[in-house]
């Protein structure tokens, strides 16, 4: 694999870089599925930003990451 990486140092850094990053935990279509329930037409304002962050809240959570966490300490939701 590195019998090249002297001939071409800053391709051989750049794929190192990419390769080295690992798939995603759960299928395409799960997430895709999943975003179309997160980012329905009745959210269409959320910037893009907000709707990527949102997606992977949702998916940690779903993965129990937030297990134990009260969100809702000290706030209170009027009605």
């Amino acid at each position: 694999m590195q019998k090249h990486a002297a001939d071409f140092p800053i391709l051989s850094l750049v794929a190192r870089d990419i390769l080295a990053i690992p798939g995603v935990s759960i299928s395409v279509e799960r997430l895709f599925s999943s975003s179309k329930h997160t980012l329905s037409d009745s959210r269409s304002s959320m910037t893009a930003a907000s709707a990527s962050k949102t997606v992977v809240a949702k998916e940690w959570l779903k993965q129990g990451l937030g297990n134990g966490i009260d969100y809702l300490d000290g706030q209170q939701i009027h009605h």
